[in-house]
C-alpha cells in the first residue's frame, strides 16, 4: 500500500504516528511532536504559545493564535482542540521548547521516519541519495491533522479550515480526497474525538 502524500508532504496514518512516537526518546521532543499534530500548529506559532501560555484555553477548548502575515485576512484565530489536542498542550507547557530551524526539525522527523521504518514514497529509493525518501516534511502534522479532521467531519469543512487559518476551498482541494482505508477512518475517529464538542 502506497504512502499518502498531499502537495509534496507525506500525511501520516494513525498507524505511522504511533511508530514515530515510539522512537522519539526525548520527551520534549515527543511533546512537541505531539502538539503540533493534535493542534495543526505551525512550526511558526508553536513560538506564540511557548512565549504566551495563556493563549491555551482549555475551558474553551483553544488556542488563540494570532497571524504573522501582513496580508493575513484573518487577524487571529481561535484553534480548536480535541481531547487528545488538548492532553498535548498541557504535556507541551510542562516543559516548552522549540527547535532552532525548521531544518533541524525536519531532519528529525526523518530520522525518526528510518528509526520507525516507514515506507519510502514510492519511485525514491532510501538509497538512492535522496535525503528525505520517505516526504516528511515540517507541514506533515499540519497536513496530516487536517486531513484526519476532513475524514472525520466531512461537513464541517468550513470550520475546519477557520480552525487551521486558511479558505474552505483549500481545505477541500488538498485534504477531502484522501484515500484512507476504512481502518484507518476507524482509528482517526479515535483519535480526534472531542474536537467537534460545540455541537
Amino acid at each position: 500500500m502506497n504512502a499518502l502524500t498531499c502537495n509534496g508532504s507525506r500525511v501520516l496514518t494513525p498507524d505511522e504516528v504511533d511508530r514515530i512516537r515510539k522512537v522519539i526518546s526525548k520527551p520534549s521532543s515527543r511533546a512537541l511532536f505531539d502538539l503540533l499534530l493534535y493542534t495543526g500548529l505551525r512550526l511558526s506559532e508553536v513560538k506564540q504559545l511557548m512565549d504566551n501560555p495563556q493563549l491555551f484555553d482549555q475551558e474553551r477548548r483553544t488556542i488563540t493564535i494570532r497571524s504573522g502575515k501582513a496580508k493575513a485576512t484573518q487577524r487571529s484565530r481561535n484553534v480548536t482542540l480535541s481531547e487528545n489536542g488538548i492532553e498535548a498542550v498541557k504535556a507541551y507547557l510542562l516543559n516548552p521548547t522549540a527547535p532552532n530551524s525548521p531544518s533541524a526539525w525536519q531532519m528529525n522527523l526523518i530520522r525518526w521516519s528510518r528509526q520507525a521504518h516507514l515506507q519510502v514514497i514510492t519511485g525514491v529509493a532510501p538509497d538512492s541519495g535522496g535525503s528525505n525518501p520517505y516526504g516528511i516534511t515540517v507541514r506533515t502534522s499540519r497536513k496530516s491533522w487536517e486531513s484526519w479532521l476532513l475524514t472525520a467531519f466531512p461537513d464541517r469543512a468550513v470550520y475546519i479550515a477557520l480552525s487551521q487559518g486558511h479558505t474552505e476551498s483549500t481545505a477541500l482541494r488538498h485534504y477531502l480526497n484522501l484515500s484512507f482505508t476504512q481502518a484507518e477512518k476507524d482509528t482517526i475517529l479515535k483519535e480526534v474525538r472531542g474536537w467537534d464538542h460545540s455541537n
